[in-house]
């Protein structure tokens, strides 16, 4: 086992005499849990003064860099860190980072680290380690750093994702238990729809492939619900609590908060799902009276008029029971006519539809009218959800398809909304 004695210091910090006029502490802020509604785990959080000056961390770690001291300076905030949390113990995990140099440096090698929370009395299960995982250039050291921190059970968290090179490719490679949403990018997706998209959807992904995801960085009502509708695991941010010397003031603060702002968005949801019901009432009906009038021999673009004019209507069309589209796309008034002047998708007579969702569930289950997932559509590279329902015509079963801008037409439809009405 390495020996911790090349930057142990008297009093037990392991900071280099050089270091000396600065005092170091730490603050906790609590890692709240949506589901379980109470804190799960706490990030330690530098904190220095010089000269009973506060001194900001991004100082504080410049001058340990420039030393090349930075694993020194980790080592000694662990200790601090693990001092506190050693104290009362909660049912929480305690979230502890490392700089990018302590991942390849021999005096924080995992045995050294397994070794600190030892001599805190602690096992290592209890801690989740916090790597930025794009700063480490050498991938393969990442990679035995990794698997001998799991060999002695410390959890792993890739911090700041979505910030700088960060990538699918390196949380396949590390498969960490824990993805940290960077805060840059909750800002971007409270803030624009097409990033709010984005953002639900790469915390889907992660979570589709076995890690859990944390939205950090949370300090407004719009990034709190934002974090709520992604069913992302955990929240952190100043919004529940800001960072507190003690741990039970900490989440003193948090869990009335999370409780509050749970029985807020679920109030909210709620709503927003009896307006869509209603919604997606009025459009079976529209859409049932297209189908009758088609069976009676109606063309498509006379029975689909009225529908037409409804919020976020697009198009309709007609396919065969092979996914083949009959006839050409009845559109919404002045709806072919914008954006280019020229566009070969519009027209679609003859276009197979068969490998689209929409049509494989009217097919499969032809007693429902059924609403497809958000999708982008080809005519237009526009969000889209499609409504299909098969019919019988004249000619034989036709599956009626009805193309709509979600936002437009349901209200609150960012996330969720029924696969059949």
């Amino acid at each position: 086992m390495n020996d911790l004695t090349g930057c142990m210091y008297e009093q037990g910090s392991c900071l280099p005499r050089w270091f000396g006029d600065f005092e170091l502490s730490c603050e906790f802020q609590p890692i709240v849990s949506p589901t379980h509604r109470r804190t799960v785990g706490f990030e330690a959080l530098a904190r220095a003064r010089r000269c009973n000056d506060p001194v900001s961390p991004a100082v504080l770690f410049s001058e340990a860099e420039s030393e090349g001291d930075e694993p020194c300076l980790d080592i000694a905030l662990w200790q601090q860190a693990l001092r506190t949390y050693a104290e009362t113990r909660p049912n929480a995990w305690l979230f502890l980072n490392l700089s990018a140099a302590s991942v390849v440096d021999s005096r924080t090698a995992p045995d050294i680290l397994a070794q600190l929370v030892h001599q805190s009395g602690l096992s290592c299960d209890r801690i989740v380690l916090e790597i930025v995982e794009d700063a480490v250039s050498d991938q393969e050291a990442l990679a035995r750093f990794v698997a001998g921190c799991r060999n002695h059970g410390f959890r792993i968290a890739i911090d700041d994702f979505g910030a700088g090179d960060a990538h699918f490719e390196r949380i396949w490679r590390i498969r960490p238990d824990i993805v940290k949403m960077d805060r840059t990018m909750v800002v971007h997706a409270a803030e624009n729809a097409r990033a709010s998209r984005l953002f639900l959807s790469l915390i889907r992904m992660i979570r589709e492939n076995g890690s859990l995801v944390l939205v950090e960085g949370l300090e407004t009502r719009e990034q709190a619900a934002l974090a709520w509708e992604s069913e992302a695991d955990f929240y952190q941010g100043f919004w529940y609590s800001h960072p507190r010397t003690a741990l039970k003031t900490a989440s003193a603060e948090a869990e009335p908060r999370l409780l509050l702002a749970q029985q807020h968005f679920t109030a909210l949801n709620e709503q927003q799902e009896s307006e869509q019901i209603q919604c997606l009432r009025n459009l079976r009906h529209e859409v049932l009276e297209i189908c009758h009038q088609i069976a009676g021999g109606t063309a498509l673009a006379e029975a689909a008029t009225h529908l037409l004019t409804s919020p976020g209507a697009k198009r309709c069309y007609l396919l065969d029971t092979r996914g083949v589209q009959q006839g050409e796309t009845a559109f919404a008034a002045g709806y072919a006519s914008r954006g280019a002047a020229f566009n070969p998708l519009l027209s679609a007579e003859g276009a197979s539809w068969s490998h689209r969702e929409y049509f494989r569930s009217a097919t499969n289950r032809p007693g429902e009218i059924h609403l497809s997932r958000p999708y982008v559509a080809l005519p237009d590279s526009a969000r889209t959800v499609t409504v299909s329902h098969m019919t019988f015509t004249y000619y034989g079963y036709r599956i009626l398809c009805l193309d709509i801008h979600p936002e437009q037409a349901f209200p609150g439809s960012h996330h969720h909304l029924p696969h059949h009405i």
